[in-house]
This record gives C-alpha cells, sequence and structure tokens, in this order.
C-alpha cells in the first residue's frame, strides 16, 4: 500500500479553491496512471554484460495449421455471433491463448493462422496490436476484417453476396424433396418452410452487419494477410530469418521440458532469439504435413503428452515452460 504525503502548501490556509487545485496537480503529476488492458511491462536480462529487453531475444513464433477451411470462411464471410460455423471459434481461441496474459499483450509472440486448402496466412504481431479485447468475437471480428480486405482482390463484395445466394438456392435445390404433398410435387411442409425462411433472414443479417462494419481499407494494427503461402515456404523463411528451435507438437514427440532443458535448445547457453512452435487444428496433422515436418532436420518434434490436448492448451502449456525457462 502506497502512502502520499501531500507538500505543505497544500494543507496552508487561504483560498479552498486554490488549496484545492494545487492538490489535484500535484496528484495528478506524481499518480501513475493504470489501465485494465495496459501492455505487460518489458523485463530485462543481462547478456553478455549489457542490459536489454528480454522479448527482444526470447521472440517466439506460434503456426496453426489449419485444414478444411470453407471458402466462406476464407473470405471472411462468417457469423461473428455463431463462430461454431466453420469452427472459427478454435482461431480466435488460438489467438486469445498466443497473446493474452492478464491484464496485458505477449509483445513478445507472432501466430500464423495457416488456413488450407487456400493457402492463406493471417500474421499476428503482439507487438503492434491496439484494440483488442480479451474475448473470441472480438478476435473473431478482427480477422473477419484482414480476410474481407484481402478477398476484395478477387471480386466486390456484391458479386460474393450473389455468389453465396446462388450456391444457396442450389443446395436447397438438391436438398428439396420430391413430393410432401401429394397435390403439389416439389413443396415443403410448414415446418421446412419456416426453418429456410429464419436462416435466410439470419444470413441476410449477417450480411448487413458485415457490410456495415467493412468500411476501412487497411486489417486492423498488428494483422496481416499474406496470400499464397504455403508451410514449405513459410518453413524456408524461418530457417533464413530465424536462429532458434523449431517445435512440432504431437502425441510421440520427445518431452518438451526434457528437449528445451538440452544444451542444444538452451536459451540462455547459446543466446537463442526466437522460438517457433508447430501445431494443427482440432483435425490434426494432414499426410503431406507430417511428411514434410518430419523430413526437415530444423524441426523438433515434441510432445506435452500421451492425451490429446486442445490447440490452445497446448498453447498455454508450451507459454509456461518457456517462461519458465526465460526466467532462469
Amino acid at each position: 500500500m502506497k502512502v502520499f504525503f501531500l507538500p505543505p502548501a497544500a494543507a496552508t490556509t487561504g483560498k479552498r479553491s486554490t488549496n484545492s487545485l494545487f492538490v489535484l496537480l500535484w496528484l495528478a503529476l506524481h499518480l501513475n496512471p493504470t489501465f485494465p488492458f495496459a501492455p505487460t511491462l518489458r523485463k530485462t536480462v543481462r547478456s553478455e554484460g549489457t542490459l536489454v529487453a528480454l522479448d527482444a531475444i526470447m521472440h517466439r513464433n506460434i503456426i496453426v495449421l489449419s485444414h478444411n477451411v470453407s471458402q466462406n470462411v476464407a473470405d471472411g464471410f462468417f457469423d461473428v455471433n455463431n463462430l461454431l460455423t466453420g469452427r472459427v471459434d478454435v482461431l480466435a481461441r488460438c489467438v486469445n491463448s498466443a497473446l493474452w496474459v492478464s491484464n496485458g499483450i505477449r509483445r513478445d509472440t507472432s501466430i500464423f493462422l495457416m488456413l488450407f486448402p487456400h493457402n492463406i496466412t493471417i500474421e499476428i504481431q503482439g507487438e503492434h496490436i491496439r484494440g483488442l479485447n480479451p474475448d473470441e468475437r472480438t478476435t473473431a471480428l478482427y480477422l473477419q476484417k484482414t480476410l474481407l480486405l484481402g478477398s476484395a482482390d478477387s471480386r466486390s463484395r456484391r458479386e460474393k453476396s450473389q455468389l453465396i445466394s446462388i450456391k444457396e438456392q442450389e443446395q436447397e435445390q438438391s436438398g428439396r424433396p420430391e413430393t410432401v404433398n401429394p397435390h403439389k410435387p416439389g413443396s415443403r411442409s410448414k415446418s421446412e418452410k419456416r426453418e429456410l425462411r429464419l436462416a435466410r433472414k439470419a444470413r441476410e443479417a449477417m450480411l448487413r452487419r458485415i457490410q456495415a462494419s467493412d468500411n476501412s481499407t487497411t486489417p486492423p494494427q498488428g494483422f496481416t494477410l499474406h496470400l499464397d503461402d504455403t508451410l514449405e515456404g513459410r518453413l524456408k523463411h524461418l530457417k533464413d530469418h530465424s536462429n532458434g528451435p523449431i517445435l512440432m507438437l504431437n502425441e510421440i514427440g520427445e518431452p518438451l521440458w526434457d528437449v528445451m532443458a538440452s544444451e542444444e535448445h538452451n536459451y540462455n547457453g547459446n543466446g537463442k532469439k526466437e522460438t517457433t512452435l508447430i501445431l494443427a487444428d482440432q483435425i490434426g496433422y494432414d499426410a503431406s504435413d507430417e511428411k514434410l515436418l518430419s523430413e526437415n532436420k530444423a524441426v523438433t518434434q515434441v510432445s506435452l503428452g500421451p492425451l490429446s490436448l486442445l490447440t490452445s492448451q497446448c498453447i498455454t502449456i508450451t507459454h509456461h515452460y518457456i517462461d519458465i525457462d526465460a526466467n532462469k
């Protein structure tokens, strides 16, 4: 608990308004403001006799491989009020686990959401994020804005809406029963008509919300969209620009704590600057991904145990071990 002693001038007699103004000015100059979502403090360590910021030598890259992503999700056409559709909730949860700590953002972390088969990657840099809140809906909104700007290069918003409407009509026609009422071939029951009407209204409302919020011409701060990005190209970029370990998480790898304790991956011993963590989404690794990663000599397979965990949980646990190792 801090105790503040007011200067003698504030206790002297005189006009109350003058004294009150003096006290307010003194408090404004000497009290440190706090913010609910202020960035985390930059810790420092001593390296070769020089005091440097911890996040400058301990940067972390987290790569999430997401397969079977629908075209609507890749184009940014999803409802932020129903993130289960297209499993956008998994992407948002991974972003929150990678970047958020209590009352702050991990400024030393970047996360890459690789969306296949579209070869689209959303890069989110904790150091440059502004205005993001720790809830999945806000994160999904930021992802949506980034994807919408990227997909605008191929066709306009109106063309997308028309294509979506055509697809829905085709799906409805293909799934229409031959006869519900024998006197009216191709008719639907009242319950089916009501469900389709509600679904159409929900879809139209979602499109209106997207169009109303899609007024910016640049992605949110800290968000970058990479087109034609492949896992092989991403690994090559990391190999050329990173001098730290690349860890692939699965259930059959070496225990993460044993790998981090080895001299090869000792952060304080050899000045590693970056750690890269590769994970898969709820579907798991694709066969081609496993082959590419297992044949890459720069990638080390590590495990958090035989039990399969959520991708977001793996990110949080790995952060925990890296934090402990960094503060040794």
